[in-house]
C-alpha cells in the first residue's frame, strides 16, 4: 500500500470516509465487466503463485476490475481500521509500488471453465458490503489509561451480483496449508465464489450470503 491510502483515515472525517466509500461502490452498478486481474507481491520463485482454490481464489493485494467505464481497484486499506476492503475508480498501480521486485499480476485465466467467465461482459446489478464492528481499548499505560475504549465499523467484505449469480470480496487471510483457517478481517483480499463458502467463512447473514439480488435489484448494507 502506499503512503496515501495508509494515512486517509487520519485526515477526514469517519462519516465523509463512510459516505465516500458507499458512494464508490454504489457507482459500480451498471458497469459492464470487461476484465480481471489479481495482484501478488514479487514471485522469485521459478514456479507461479498459487491463487485457484476452487470456490474461491486468493487475490493478496487486490483486484482490478476492467469495466466498459474504467479501471476499478479492489483491495484492503485502513482507511477505516485495520484491516477492511474497499473500492477506487482508478488503476490498482495507483496503489503499489510497481518496480522490478514489486507486486505482478497472477491471474486469472478467465476463458473456458473459468469462474470469471460467465460474468465478463455482464454488467453490476446490485452491489452490498458487510460491515463489522469491533471494540478497541482501553488503552494503558503503566501509570493508568491512556485512551478509553471505543468502537469501530469496519467493511470486511463486499458482494457485487451479476444477472449470472453473486461474487464477494473480502478482507481476509487464509491459514495455509489449511484453507479452512481464516483470519478475517486481514491484508489480504479473498474473492469467494459461492454462498456456501462465504457462510464457511461466518457470515452468517443470509441476506448478505446469497446468489441472487433483493427486490428490485438494489441491496442494503449489512452490519454485524
Amino acid at each position: 500500500m502506499t503512503s496515501d491510502d495508509r494515512s486517509v483515515g487520519k485526515v477526514r472525517g469517519v462519516d465523509g470516509l463512510r459516505g465516500r466509500f458507499e458512494g464508490a461502490l454504489r457507482d459500480l452498478r451498471g458497469r459492464r465487466l470487461t476484465s480481471v486481474d489479481y495482484w501478488d507481491v514479487h514471485n522469485f520463485g521459478s514456479e507461479r503463485a498459487p491463487w485457484d482454490y476452487g470456490d474461491w481464489h486468493h487475490a493478496v493485494i487486490g483486484v482490478q476490475l476492467g469495466t466498459d467505464l474504467g479501471a476499478v481497484t479492489v483491495t484492503w486499506t485502513d482507511t477505516f481500521y485495520p484491516y477492511g476492503v474497499e473500492v477506487f475508480h482508478e488503476p490498482i498501480g495507483r496503489h503499489l509500488i510497481l518496480d522490478d521486485s514489486g507486486p505482478a499480476r497472477v491471474g486469472p485465466d478467465v476463458e473456458g471453465q473459468s469462474r470469471w467467465a460467465p460474468l465478463l461482459g455482464s454488467r453490476v446489478h446490485s452491489t452490498a458490503c458487510h460491515w463489522e464492528q469491533f471494540q478497541i481499548g482501553p488503552s494503558r499505560r503503566a501509570n493508568g489509561i491512556a485512551a478509553p475504549a471505543h468502537s469501530v465499523d469496519v467493511p470486511v467484505a463486499l458482494r457485487l451480483h451479476f444477472a449470472a449469480g453473486s461474487i464477494w470480496f473480502v478482507a481476509a487471510i487464509p491459514q495455509l496449508p489449511d484453507p479452512q483457517g481464516v483470519f478475517i478481517p486481514g491484508d489480504e483480499i479473498m474473492v469467494v465464489f459461492s454462498a456456501e463458502k462465504m457462510r464457511d467463512l461466518g457470515f452468517e447473514d443470509p441476506a448478505f450470503a446469497r446468489t441472487s439480488p433483493g427486490p428490485g435489484g438494489t441491496e442494503p448494507t449489512f452490519e454485524a
